[in-house]
């Protein structure tokens, strides 16, 4: 989570290349998923938002 944000931090996301903005997303949504699975075995809840 931390590197996830350190990256959030330092990088546009929505970008007007869309190449870069297609794989931006791309990450985005993979880093989310691997946080939720990571909670889950965890028996952790999250919110869908903060």
């Amino acid at each position: 989570a931390a590197a996830y944000h350190s990256y959030y931090d330092a990088e546009r996301i929505l970008v007007d290349d869309p190449a870069v903005k297609t794989a931006r997303l791309a990450l985005v949504a993979a880093t989310a998923q691997v946080l939720h699975n990571g909670l889950t075995v965890l028996g952790v809840t999250a919110p869908t938002r903060m």
